[in-house]
This record gives structure tokens, sequence and C-alpha cells, in this order.
């Protein structure tokens, strides 16, 4: 296991204690209504907590209902069943996450996590019991100030959360607390990063290979994770191949020649992957690119590469040129390369791999398959300026249709090494992947 998932593990295991036991605190024999409500709302928060490690996304709003249900729960029935109404309210919010998430989750991890929940919370209501009437209200205070901490450390790229906002006051109700934690290791023979995750207790209808945008996060990286969840729903397993220099692949030599940048390649070893292992059709197998992820499907595509389909998501051809410095210096922040690259080597770098959506697009074969060209509605400026051009590039079968509502980042916010996911976006995404492209239902307006 990598150190920064067992970071965000004991992070998201710190805040899920924290918060059950403010509901501890506030559950005492002689409580008011008010008082098991209140618990009730702080044990949502500790499940809503906990679905991040379970990969079990339920939006704020339906964690709280689930809260409040269970503290009025406790509090009519405490008088009776006294000692079993707090497991049970336990084992009732972590169920109801399986039952509730947007993406689908293992019942099996599931059911062992409600178990652990229940013994913890017991055993915190054993404690909490102990102490005094200030020290619990102390503790029930700790979750107040942590709530604030961490509404103050959610970032967002460019403006596009106020302009979320702006359109969609409700917006923050909707997200979902997720860690981004992308599935298993896949070993390619290139050594490229690739990583697999599996739609859980089914079958899966194909496999999707996906190619991330220009973020170091990679695979890591919060769009990306909502497309891997949005995958999983619509019943695809799901292989995110990282770019030489970005996530887990590591960055060619310094004496390396340009061939040894080509991010096609492991995507191709990736198709060869999914071929052998037999879990899914080879003819079932999709493509999709986000951002500077679309300049690397189009360029892989143009070889006659046989998938079922190709999705892009905020493609665009290449903006105003930067200064060679500036174009060095962005190339090895996002690649965590020290220093020094030569300018000239990372100007053939970008012109041969990153830098021709269209002339890839213009050099594709006659039979591609289809591409759905999927537009944001609340996009970067240059982006929307070049998307049209880049469409018009693409040869047929091709399909255009715009998310309205939705940001370049599928309305991801950032919070420490958490994602908070828009759910409703998610369950789009899943339609559009799900759907056929004449359909009216595929979460897509037409253009």
């Amino acid at each position: 296991m990598r150190y920064v998932d067992m970071l965000v593990i004991a992070e998201a295991a710190l805040l899920i204690i924290l918060f059950r036991i403010a509901c501890a605190g506030t559950l005492q024999p002689q409580s008011g209504v008010h008082r098991h409500i209140a618990a009730g709302l702080w044990l949502g928060m500790a499940a809503w907590i906990a679905g991040a490690l379970l990969q079990a996304w339920v939006p704020l709003w339906q964690m709280l209902l689930i809260g409040l249900a269970a503290g009025v729960g406790v509090s009519a029935l405490q008088p009776w069943v006294k000692w079993a109404t707090r497991p049970a309210a336990d084992l009732f919010v972590i169920g109801a996450l399986g039952t509730l998430s947007v993406v689908p989750i293992d019942w099996i991890r599931l059911t062992a996590a409600a178990a652990a929940f229940m013994a913890a919370g017991y055993a915190l209501d054993r404690l909490t019991d102990r102490l005094t009437l200030r020290a619990q209200r102390i503790l029930w205070l700790m979750p107040v100030a942590l709530t604030v901490l961490m509404g103050l450390s959610v970032t967002q790229e460019d403006d596009f959360g106020s302009r979320l906002l702006a359109e969609d006051p409700l917006f923050p109700m909707r997200l979902a607390l997720a860690a981004p934690l992308p599935g298993a290791r896949v070993s390619l023979p290139s050594g490229a990063a690739a990583w697999l995750l599996t739609v859980p207790d089914s079958k899966p209808v194909g496999t999707a290979i996906l190619l991330h945008g220009n973020n170091p996060g990679a695979a890591r990286q919060p769009a990306a994770l909502a497309l891997q969840g949005a995958l999983l729903r619509a019943g695809f397993d799901a292989i995110t191949v990282e770019m030489p220099g970005y996530g887990a692949t590591p960055n060619p030599s310094a004496a390396a020649a340009v061939d040894a940048w080509d991010p096609t390649v492991g995507p191709r070893e990736a198709l060869a992957y999914i071929n052998t292992t037999g879990r899914t059709s080879p003819t079932s197998t999709i493509v999709v690119g986000h951002s500077a992820g679309v300049d690397v499907a189009l360029l892989w595509l143009r070889n006659s590469v046989t998938v079922q389909e190709t999705y892009l998501f905020s493609g665009t051809i290449g903006g105003p040129p930067l200064s060679p410095e500036d174009a060095t210096k962005i190339f090895q922040r996002e690649r965590h390369i020290p220093c020094c690259m030569l300018d000239q080597t990372v100007k053939q770098i970008d012109d041969r791999f990153y830098a021709g959506a269209d002339r890839y697009a213009a050099e594709l074969p006659p039979n591609h398959a289809l591409i759905e060209f999927v537009k944001m509605g609340i996009e970067y400026a240059d982006v929307a300026a070049g998307r049209q051009p880049l469409y018009a590039a693409i040869p047929a079968p091709k399909a255009a249709c715009t998310l309205a509502g939705v940001t370049h980042y599928m309305n991801t916010l950032a919070l420490r090494r958490f994602t908070l996911v828009d759910t409703y976006t998610v369950k789009r995404l899943a339609r559009l992947f799900s759907a056929p492209a004449t359909s009216a239902d595929h979460g897509c307006s037409e253009d």
C-alpha cells in the first residue's frame, strides 16, 4: 500500500472517530429529543466520511436525513430496547451506504465495515458515558470546529465552483466524499502505470481505457475519479493509464529519445492486457479521454485501434503558444522533474504528442469507431473557443453533445487528499456511457 493511501485511511478514520464521539456525547439516557436529533446528524456525517473509505458515494443530504432518522429512532426506542439502540443505529446508517451509493460497492466489504463501525461505536459510547458532562460538550464541539475547517480547506480550479454555485446554490448538498484509490496496479511491459477498477459482484458490460487530463494526480485526480465512478455505475471495468511522468509512470531518462515520451504506448499495452484476461470481449472495449487525454486518444486511434466507442471530454485545439521558457517550466512541474530539460526537447515532445488534436483527428482511419464529443457547460474560455474546430476536424461517425451545468473537472472539488464528487453528475455520466448516442436519455443535450 502506498504511503499516500495510508495517510488517506488514517485521516478518514480520525474524522469518523471524532464525529462518532460527538454522536455518543449527545446520547445520554436523560437526553431530550433535540439531543438525539443532533446526535443523529453527527452520526450521518460519520457514515458519510466512512463512505470515502468504502468507495460508497452517497450525497451529503441523504446521509444527514439517514442520520436524522436514526436519531429519532433511538429517541423513540431507547426506553424499551436501551443498550441495543445505538449499535442498531450504527448498523442502519452504514447499511444505507450500500443501498444509496451511486456507484456499485462490494457488499462483503460493506458488511465487515458495518460490523467494525458498530463495534467501535459501542466502545466509544462506553468511553463517553464515563466522561463528565463538560468533557462531553467539549468533545461535541470538536466536530463543529472540524466541519468549519473542512469547509475552509475545499479548493477548486479557476472559478468553476463560483460559477457552479451561481447556477445551482444547492450543489454542495449533492456532494459525496471519496478517497482517490484507483484500484489494483496492472504491470505493463513498458513500465507505464495502469490502475484497474472492476465492477463488484457482477459481470461487466465491457472495459474502459481512461486517459487522464493534464494533472499531476493522474489516475487520482478528481476528474478521473468522477469518470471512474461513472464507468463502474454504467457496468464497465475501468483501467486508467498514466502518461509518462504522471502518477506512478516514471519519466524517461534525460538522454532518452523523444519516442520514449510517447503516451500511446501505455494504452496500447492496456488494450493487449484486456484482450488476454478474458473478463470482457475485445469488441466491448471503449476509450475515454479527458482534456489532454483527448489528444492522446486521437493520436492513438489514428493507428486503426479496434474499440467499440470513444468518448472525448473537454477536447480542444491548442491555445496561444507559450514562450519556450514557460512551456519548459510547466512541463517539468507537472511531471515533477527538478530540472533542467532543454526547451527544444520539451517543444519536440509537446508538438509530437500533445499539441495536434485537430491534426490527429484529420488522420483518423475511415473505419474508426463512433466518437462521442462531449462539451462541458461551464468551461475554460480557451477550451470553449477551440472545441468546435476540433470537432469539425473529426471525420464521421461522430456525435456531439453538451453537459449543461457541468465544469471542466466534472463538478469535483478537492479536500486535502480527498475528493468531493457531485453524485448527480456521476449519474449523468453513467447514462452517457450506458445509452446509445441516439438516445434522448443519455444525460447529455444534443448539439
